[in-house]
């Protein structure tokens, strides 16, 4: 009593504060009074019965059992993932009662609950779970202690991983992988949140560290470490519920439960009764809300998602509720108490997702590390070579690593890795093989002074467009804050970082008073529609109108239903303008835009009709500009001069992804993934009829629906009946682009609503279909896609938290083209989520550039390469911006300098840090290099260190403007654009005198 009383103090004091944690609502919880007599029951009769609970007051309750008995609580709340639900509630509840979930065959689990015996335990678990059958582990080798200091032979503990069921691979992203280097091993544990990283010495463990998977850094170190088996256990005859203790709580779970004391919940007459009923549902009405908190005397308790979100809702429902910043599945209200708990899925109407951790599958891949052997290759001095690989060669008692290129007439060039910044992927202007230049033919010299005049020329015409719209200047667009917060307060998730630097960059250039112009780059799915429909309607709350451009007509109606249903409650008027609307309808709609009376238009390329006239357009917003024609693209052009443009793209072409990244054209680009988005699993196989059904019935299984792709109008009657013989009993319509518009509307809005199991199309579904219940796609045909086609219609499934699938069906492996090979490849090897990004990349070298920067620079980029044009195009503007461009200087320096095979086996690996070594542009740079090195690969040798201090040397050439630097037999000579300086010494000397010298 003295403690609750303590409680309510506390409360008391803190009533009003704009900010708690979760331990608030514990608090307030244990106040009530009937919790007194649930206990003295369960201690007099060993059990009671108690009213249904809404699922987060169950977690309440037990979380405060555990610590009033200090016994071991099992939650039992029901089937499918109520289970997940009450345990991720359990943790925000009480981080200081161990919450575990039940995982019936996981060594971990078992072993964390023998490790926390006699002490305040919650297990919530399904009731399916505890009745299946109990596990066992044969032997004492199902887990693996390491401990810091210990004699650990290396080879006893990788041939352990391998016999528990741990894979080998050359990077530790996913739980269940390891991998070795030299005296590094890398191990993602199961039950583990960040992987280990194991460093011996000799037969030592010397260091326990945990690390981070993206950057494969370390983050803290550990004295000890469990590893568990990964083999599956075997089973036993009696049920898994027996291996609980016997005197633990079971709460939930019904008659005949197990142990001494329970509590059972029930719809009759209890026992006892906790006043808890689930909170109502406002729908967004935050009118209602606040006009019903402000007149009320109940005590208002809201849980927002994150931080960003507290202040969001502070701003739109005022002071007076306790807000709290965490995760709750769900609110709820006790009459007698005068409480209520509101979280955003009562607010919004929709469940708001908070962040979930983040796995990646890989890291970045650079476009000259992931060369391999047979690739074309340009050095800025020799030409378009192949690449043949890597070579360790000795010259004078100096040993090196050398890229060896081939050229034409069997000629070849050694480029030591000093050198690397010289050469660059070769991507041209068609998928056809470029010809190999010749060793000492002026031909190369010839092309690459031409290609240098085209492109100062072309640089000198975007400079003077872009500069037109810098010159312009147009009244600010600010946001009006209270409406643009009930606005974000209806989106139904939690932003991601990205996203919110993104939609902070739109804001700001709308204020500026000078014209957008805003490339958002980010991965189907990962938000952009968002960023898109907040800037328009910042646009139109002052008064300017918006078009949206949309490639297709489903994509357009999608477009149009998300923003009349986000935006009806504001004064705004939102139409569409494509085939689903009569000709009538699109009359009117087209003088509305004239006289000023439509704020918003979502259009296909109707939009582009010179009928089409605006009043006041102040912002065109383009979805997926790459799918638009060239004629299509000209009028774009023409309507886009003096207003605000914002591109969205998933994979941008070539032309503005290079406008992005050369500066002329403002970028955002969203990497991190929607919270709790999951990889989708990626298949490419020949048509086989029972891969098929297992495709689709795995997914109807979960009550999930499918999409099948056959982009052939003319055999997809065919292809149903294919379909409908291998799954007869599989509800499906068929849909096409020459279906009628309206008729094709009943179809989309059917099958959304789930009266369709499966949706057999054309490739109509591939741009902005957003349908979460589609878990599954199967594509026929998949080699007559482009890569990014590919990537797109992938992109139409995973958007919600369930596991998704793509399955690639190709006519003949053996007779598929090296293009079609290449690009299934590519899909495959980038199915990590965010990789549309490098797809673009990716998508230029298997099908070439074509005429993306106008026809006169045609032939320029088809005999240079697109890499080195554009680099000579970057350098251009940044010289008619007034700037200098930094010079990559030539080194030639007769040290040893290179990676041991000893040291980094893997010869990819060794280019990719050759890469990144030689190619930092700050010291700090090369010093968080120095350390990431020694992190992932233990100690390095003196030649490696010689790479450091070569690599210091190429970056004080590049801040001096040093053009070549030499080092042989004791004397240093340093070649600038004005003189050439000689001087004694090595390495040391002549980084002192690159440090002092000023040129």
């Amino acid at each position: 009593r003295k403690e609750k009383e303590e409680i309510a103090v506390n409360i008391k004091k803190g009533a009003g504060a704009p900010f708690n944690f979760m331990e608030v609502i514990c608090q307030q919880f244990v106040l009530d009074k009937n919790l007194d007599s649930l206990l003295t029951a369960l201690k007099c009769s060993g059990s009671a019965t108690v009213n249904l609970l809404p699922l987060p007051v169950q977690t309440l309750l037990a979380g405060w059992l555990a610590k009033s008995l200090k016994r071991l609580v099992v939650l039992i709340p029901g089937e499918g993932n109520q289970a997940q639900v009450c345990f991720q509630d359990g943790r925000g509840l009480y981080p200081e009662v161990p919450f575990l979930l039940f995982a019936r065959e996981s060594l971990a689990f078992w072993e964390s609950l023998k490790a926390r015996e006699n002490s305040p335990v919650v297990i919530v678990a399904a009731r399916s779970d505890l009745e299946a059958p109990a596990p066992v582990w044969q032997g004492d080798q199902a887990q693996l202690s390491l401990h810091s200091g210990e004699e650990v032979l290396r080879e006893r503990l990788i041939t352990w991983l391998e016999e528990n069921g741990y894979e080998r691979v050359d990077l530790v992203t996913e739980a269940g992988e390891y991998a070795t280097r030299g005296g590094i091993v890398d191990i993602f544990p199961e039950d583990k949140e960040l992987p280990l990283r194991v460093e011996f010495f000799d037969n030592s463990v010397v260091s326990l560290r945990e690390f981070e998977p993206l950057s494969q850094r370390s983050k803290q170190v550990v004295n000890e470490v469990k590893i568990f088996s990964r083999r599956p256990p075997e089973s036993t005859g009696m049920a898994a519920i027996e291996l609980l203790p016997k005197e633990a709580v079971f709460i939930g779970l019904g008659d005949g439960g197990y142990g001494n004391l329970i509590v059972n919940f029930t719809s009759d007459e209890p026992e006892i009764t906790l006043d808890y009923q689930p909170a109502p549902a406002y729908l967004g009405n935050f009118e209602l809300l606040r006009a019903e908190i402000e007149g009320s005397e109940r005590n208002y308790t809201v849980v927002a998602v994150s931080e960003h979100h507290r202040h969001r809702l502070e701003s739109l429902l005022g002071e007076k509720p306790d807000y709290v910043v965490g995760g709750l599945s769900g609110g709820f209200v006790s009459e007698t108490r005068r409480w209520v708990v509101l979280t955003e899925r009562e607010i919004y109407g929709t469940p708001v997702v908070g962040m979930a951790r983040r796995r990646f599958k890989g890291v970045p891949v650079d476009n000259l590390i992931s060369l391999r052997p047979g690739d074309y290759v340009v050095h800025i001095d020799y030409g378009v070579g192949v690449f043949a690989g890597t070579k360790r060669l000795e010259h004078s008692g100096v040993e090196k690593d050398y890229l060896v290129l081939q050229y034409a007439g069997k000629d070849r060039v050694y480029v030591p890795v000093e050198n690397l910044g010289l050469i660059d992927r070769y991507i041209g202007d068609t998928n056809e093989a470029p010809k190999l230049d010749r060793l000492g033919s002026r031909s190369w010299l010839w092309a690459k002074a031409k290609a240098a005049r085209a492109s100062a020329e072309y640089a000198e015409e975007l400079i003077e467009t872009y500069a037109r719209r810098a010159v312009m200047r147009q009244e600010p667009l600010p946001a009006e804050p209270r409406w643009l917060a009930e606005l974000e307060a209806s989106f139904p998730y939690q932003e991601t970082p990205d996203q919110l630097q993104a939609l902070r960059e739109v804001q700001e250039d709308l204020i500026r008073g000078v014209p957008m112009d805003r490339l958002i780059c980010g991965d189907v799915g990962f938000g952009k529609t968002e960023i898109a429909l907040r800037a328009a309607f910042q646009v139109a709350t002052n008064c300017k109108q918006v078009a949206l451009l949309a490639p297709t007509t489903v994509l357009c109606y999608q477009h149009y239903t998300n923003f009349q249903r986000r935006l009806k409650r504001f004064p705004l008027r939102v139409e569409m303008l494509s085939r689903f609307v009569s000709l009538e309808r699109q009359k009117e709609i087209i003088s509305g835009l004239r006289a000023g009376t439509v704020d918003i238009v979502i259009g296909t390329h109707v939009l582009l009709s010179p009928k089409v006239a605006f009043k006041n357009l102040g912002l065109l917003i383009i979805d997926e500009e790459q799918r638009f024609g060239v004629r299509q693209k000209e009028q774009i052009r023409r309507l886009r001069a003096d207003v605000n443009v914002l591109s969205l793209s998933a994979t941008p072409i070539p032309r503005t992804l290079y406008m992005a990244l050369a500066g002329i054209k403002d970028i955002s680009a969203i990497h991190t993934p929607p919270p709790g988005r999951r990889e989708i699993l990626t298949e490419v196989a020949e048509w086989d009829d029972g891969l098929i059904r297992s495709y689709v019935y795995r997914e109807l299984n979960r009550k999930g629906q499918v999409f099948f792709v056959h982009n052939e109008i003319k055999s997809l009657g065919e292809m149903e009946r294919r379909l409908r013989r291998i799954l007869p009993d599989v509800e499906m319509v068929v849909a096409h682009g020459r279906v009628a518009s309206r008729r094709l509307a009943e179809i989309y809005l059917d099958f959304a609503a789930g009266r369709y199991q499966l949706l057999l199309s054309t490739a109509i579904v591939e741009s902005g279909i957003d349908l979460p219940n589609v878990n599954t796609i199967v594509v026929s045909q998949a080699e007559r896609f482009g890569l990014a086609d590919l990537h797109q219609l992938r992109g139409r499934v995973g958007r919600s938290q369930e596991q998704a699938y793509a399955l690639f069906l190709v006519s003949d492996r053996k007779g598929m083209s090296a293009e079609a090979r290449k690009r299934l490849s590519a899909i495959l090897a980038y199915s990590q989520l965010g990789a549309g990004y490098r797809l673009a990349l990716r998508d230029m070298e298997i099908r070439g550039v074509g005429n993306l920067l106008g026809t006169e620079q045609h032939g320029h980029i088809a005999r240079v390469g697109f890499n080195l044009y554009t680099q000579m195009l970057k350098e251009a503007i940044v010289r008619l911006k007034g700037e200098e461009a930094p010079i990559e200087p030539k080194l030639k320096l007769e040290i040893s300098a290179f990676i041991p095979k000893g040291y980094i086996s893997d010869s990819f690996q060794r280019i990719a840090i050759y890469k990144r070594l030689l190619g930092v542009e700050r010291e700090e740079e090369l010093e968080e290099l120095r350390a990431e090195l020694k992190d992932r690969f233990g100690s390095y040798p003196a030649v490696v260190e010689n790479l450091f201090q070569m690599a210091l040397v190429r970056l004080r050439c590049r801040q001096k403007g040093v053009l070549e630097v030499s080092l042989k037999g004791g004397r240093a000579t340093v070649v600038t654009p004005e003189q050439t300086f000689s001087l004694e010494g090595g390495l040391t000397e002549l980084l002192e005198f690159l440090n002092k010298v000023r040129l």
